[in-house]
């Protein structure tokens, strides 16, 4: 706590101290000459303009809670797609599940953890005001922007659906009439680092012009990766009473994709390239179109898992001598994604009043990825063979998991309608929106080394037409009740509907038969010897032989469908000019969904009675109702821009997606569970589900001032209480096996009632607890300065801390030095010193990010092989230097 005070006070005091400066010159202005307030002039800080209401408004005068980033704050901070604005915003949180490259947005506590082709994000990703539906799209390179708008709370009457927790758009720059100009950018970095951008407006016409842009960005990658070709062999007896391992040459681990590779080939390496061509055409004076084709293709390699180091340390799982950036892989990393996008905009104002506006996206998103699950990750050899007590069936002589997305094609369209007017007393837009997803997908996961024989097993999803529709009227009004007071009502009606045709699920999670080989390999006998090598295995078994290899197919033709308004109430009173206060009540709505069929007897006889009891494990949509009361104003001579904004948000039946308990089997009449595992009659599915209810609350201050000529002060401060408030089926199943050794509070009792929710579960009450991705303090100090050299250059250095309180990832908060499931606090810095020429015509700027180079998690996950966290992490220490040149 004494930290956090200290904390607190730096920021009372940085605002305190801007504040009585700027009081101090606004006196001075008084007694101001002519060239004086020229300068107070240029240093004013400039209004900007946004889209949150579907409608050009000022920051400042915008009934909402939301952030504007410019485009050259974005390069300043050397941001290349939304994984690089962590801790830009108030309350918003970015992470990675490495395995799917699913991009995790948090706002205010809610969030989403579901990535498949089945999964909705919580946060609605738009392009240009054009929903985005597929979170595996963020990753594609945010470049030549105007700005990013980022909406906290709920949209669910502009922005319509998956917005519970708000929204995200991304403004491409527009092509200019009747002007030519055009910059490149050429910026190097560590890790061998080389980036280029490239912007040129063509304004052909006064009425025609085209802007062509281009970004490559390639780098190695930062950790240190190793082949892996270990040859540990099983544990056997050595005829002395003893036991021995018995390697033989020949890798434990899966060969048939291992190889050697560069730097440039690591996971964490970066490969992209992106390019957008945009034309702009006023047909007449009253009617323009807007239309662009962009291409992102992405080669690399992804992200891997990594143990957390500093957690492990001092214990028997700590980290070896290279440290926290290393892995041992023998499955290399493989992101082959492409993104093709077309867009189209046609504004047409039918009179001075009145507008009508028509967008259209297309979308073609396809990818290739594999991934190695275990990150070279095995258990200890101490533990190979050993029964514990809790039941881990007995470690193995290797740990060989990989996932593969063998190719994916998610193909979407997006239309909407709009209809604006605009009259004295009141405004209003209304549209019509529509969406339809055809996504297809063939991933299989691997278990090459599964107890108790150490042979394998898998599982295979061959989705071949997954569809989405989502359809939507809406309407929303700002009527002026009086001179200085207005009022805002919107209303929403959805409709979705998923549906799965023909779709497979096939595989057995058993290691007793060797299926897996497809009958070209014959596994050694159990106890007899290491069943297969990584050498044994061809491209002829498992997933790549296609789902024909894999037992036991499941037929998923399924359909559902959910319905729901959403509303928007709004008061707005302007105090004057450039100040106003607000409240509102909004709602957001994520729709319901299911997943593959599933035998939820486990394939044996029911309790019940009967045999193959099947579900779709279906889940109802989630909700959210916000209420904001907020202040916005311009102060000093526009010299300070404030938002404080109180809100209280009501989270109900989040989406909660894992590994938990779906029904019950019946023993059979030799059978009885044994004393680690009384629930073993219970049947596990990985499946989302609705959990009970939560109350977010907070307090969102951010601010921008120019205290003095030439400076800017710019930051954030930010309060998030999140607390669950009913989830009686909460099953803390983390590292139980580990808690006695690490000193953490045990798991809590297995329930072995008669509740089908519950049996099976370790039911803890976690009533009370913090939400997910939800620090509860955190706040941004960014300074820049402007230095007007004699030769009218312009020296500007800039820096910028960023501070966070502890943050969990589940609602467990368990709070163990070793396996809590927590990002600690921390600080990060970043600075940067730019020299531009006369009329900034070049500029040169040396840059740095996450100066502190701390290790940050942005996802956690249990390690398979033992007591540990195994994470995916923000990037470690960044710098470079980059030139750009205006012409």
């Amino acid at each position: 706590m004494p930290r956090l005070r200290t904390s607190r006070s730096i920021m009372h005091l940085a605002i305190a101290s801007a504040c009585a400066m700027l009081s101090i010159q606004a006196d001075a202005q008084e007694v101001g000459n002519a060239n004086k307030t020229e300068d107070n002039k240029k240093d004013t800080i400039p209004e900007v303009i946004v889209t949150a209401t579907r409608q050009a408004t000022s920051l400042l005068k915008t009934p909402v809670a939301v952030t504007a980033l410019k485009a050259e704050d974005l390069l300043r901070a050397n941001v290349k797609e939304l994984l690089n604005l962590s801790g830009s915003i108030p309350n918003v949180q970015f992470g990675l599940s490495s395995g799917d490259s699913g991009v995790l947005v948090s706002i205010r506590g809610v969030t989403s953890t579901n990535f498949t082709e089945i999964g909705d994000p919580a946060v609605g990703i738009h392009i240009d005001g054009i929903y985005s539906p597929r979170p595996q799209g963020s990753l594609a390179l945010m470049f030549d922007l105007d700005q990013v708008e980022v909406l906290r709370g709920a949209q669910g009457t502009l922005f319509g659906r998956n917005s519970t927790a708000g929204v995200v758009n991304i403004l491409p720059a527009k092509p200019e009439f009747k002007t030519n100009y055009g910059w490149s950018s050429l910026n190097f970095a560590n890790y061998n680092g080389k980036e280029l951008r490239s912007v040129y407006n063509f304004g052909i016409s006064d009425n025609f012009a085209l802007r062509a842009a281009v970004m490559v960005d390639k780098r190695d990658g930062y950790i240190n990766q190793e082949r892996d070709l270990s040859d540990r062999g099983v544990l056997l007896s050595d005829g002395n009473g003893g036991s021995k391992f018995t390697p033989d040459g020949k890798p434990d681990v899966d060969q048939r994709l291992n190889r050697q590779l560069s730097p440039k080939d690591y996971y964490s390496n970066s490969d992209q390239w992106a390019t957008r061509l945009t034309a702009r055409w006023a047909i007449d004076k009253d009617l323009e179109w807007t239309g662009g084709f962009e291409h992102y293709q992405n080669s690399g390699a992804g992200e891997v898992g990594l143990k957390d180091c500093k957690m492990a340390a001092g214990t028997r799982f700590a980290c070896g001598p290279q440290g926290q950036w290393y892995a041992k892989i023998n499955v290399p990393g493989k992101l082959d994604m492409s993104i093709d996008t077309y867009r189209s905009n046609l504004v047409w104002k039918l009179s001075h009043q009145t507008e009508l506006g028509y967008k259209v996206a297309y979308a073609v998103q396809k990818r290739v990825q594999h991934h190695d699950d275990d990150g070279g990750q095995t258990f200890l050899a101490s533990d190979v063979g050993v029964m514990e007590p809790w039941g881990n069936w007995g470690a193995q002589h290797a740990l060989d998991w990989a996932s593969y997305t063998l190719d994916s094609n998610y193909r979407s369209l997006v239309n909407e309608i709009q209809i604006k007017q605009n009259f004295d007393q009141w405004r209003y837009v209304a549209g019509v929106f529509n969406m339809s997803e055809k996504n297809a997908i063939n991933f299989a996961q691997d278990n090459l080394v599964a107890a108790p024989w150490g042979m394998p097993q898998a599982q295979y999803y061959a989705q071949p037409d997954r569809q989405v529709h989502s359809k939507a009227l809406f309407a929303q009004a700002d009527i002026k009740l009086a001179e200085k007071l207005s009022a805002t009502v919107g209303f929403r009606q959805s409709k979705d509907s998923r549906e799965d045709l023909g779709g497979v699920s096939a595989g057995l999670w058993s290691a007793d038969t060797p299926w897996y080989y497809n009958g070209k390999f014959t596994p050694k006998a159990p106890g007899t010897g290491t069943p297969h090598n990584g050498t044994d295995l061809t491209t002829g078994m498992g997933p790549f032989a296609g789902v024909g290899v894999f037992p036991d197919p499941v037929v998923n033709t399924h359909k559902a469908s959910w319905e729901k308004p959403t509303y928007r109430l709004g008061l707005q009173y302007d105090i004057d000019k450039s100040t106003m206060i607000f409240a509102s009540a909004a709602t957001g709505y994520r729709p319901g969904g299911f997943g593959d069929k599933f035998d939820t007897c486990g394939g044996g006889t029911c309790v019940d009675g009967g045999t193959q009891k099947y579900s779709y494990l279906e889940y109802n949509p989630e909700l959210t109702t916000n209420f904001e009361f907020g202040y916005k104003g311009r102060h000093f001579n526009n010299k300070l821009d404030l938002s404080v904004v109180y809100f209280n948000t009501k989270y109900n039946d989040m989406h909660v997606t894992g590994m938990n308990a779906v029904g019950q089997r019946k023993l059979r009449a030799e059978e009885t569970c044994p004393d680690w595992n009384p629930a073993c009659d219970v049947v596990t599915a990985w499946k989302t589900e609705n959990i009970g209810n939560s109350k977010i609350q907070g307090l969102e201050i951010e601010y921008k001032a120019r205290p003095w000529v030439g400076g800017t002060l710019s930051g954030y401060a930010s309060v998030l209480d999140s607390k669950v408030l009913s989830y009686p089926t909460y099953d803390d199943n983390w590292m139980c096996g580990y808690r006695q050794e690490f000193g953490a509070e045990a798991c809590a009792p297995l329930y072995l009632g008669n509740d089908p929710s519950k049996r099976g579960r370790a039911i803890r009450d976690v009533v009370g607890n913090q939400l997910p991705m939800a620090p509860k303090y955190s706040y941004a100090i960014n300074y820049s300065h402007d230095f007007e050299l004699d030769n009218g250059w312009v020296l500007t250095p800039s820096i910028g801390m960023r501070y966070q309180s502890r943050m969990y990832f589940t609602v467990r908060n368990l709070d163990n030095r070793v396996i809590g499931d927590y990002q600690d606090a921390y600080t990060n810095w970043s600075a940067a010193i730019k020299l531009a020429g006369h009329d900034d015509k070049w500029n040169v700027e040396l840059w740095g990010t996450n100066l502190s180079n701390n290790i940050v998690k942005n996802w956690m996950g249990q390690g398979n092989a033992g007591g540990y966290t195994f994470n995916s992490y923000n990037p470690p220490r960044m710098f470079g230097l980059r030139a750009t040149v205006n012409y």
